[in-house]
């Protein structure tokens, strides 16, 4: 009856052990999902923040396309107005070097 007595007590420490084994390994997985959930907030506060720089980026990049495609209609403008410019040129010059062709004769 004592050798049966002392296996069930052996029996309940080991159970007893056991059971605070398993609440140990119970917290640390509470501390380990705690600080996932932790890294997963920083993530996705990471991710937000992301995406309102390429947001950013994106209407920058719009803007910059706007002015470049401004700069290149001010260019094609330029261009036509030298372009003019040579063309009243060359006429003056047509008619200085007519002129001076008069008063050679």
């Amino acid at each position: 009856m004592l050798e049966k007595v002392d296996g069930i007590e052996n029996s309940v420490t080991e159970l007893k052990e056991g059971q605070k084994r398993l609440e140990e390994r119970q917290a640390n997985l509470e501390e380990g999902q705690k600080r996932l959930e932790e890294s997963q907030k920083r993530l996705e506060e990471g991710q937000k923040r992301l995406e309102e720089s390429q947001k950013r980026l994106e209407e920058r990049q719009k803007r910059l396309e706007e002015r470049q495609a401004k700069l290149e209609e001010g260019q094609k403008e330029i261009r036509k107005e030298i372009k003019f410019i040579w063309d009243d040129i060359r006429k003056l010059d047509n008619r200085l070097f007519a002129q001076e062709k008069i008063h050679q004769i």
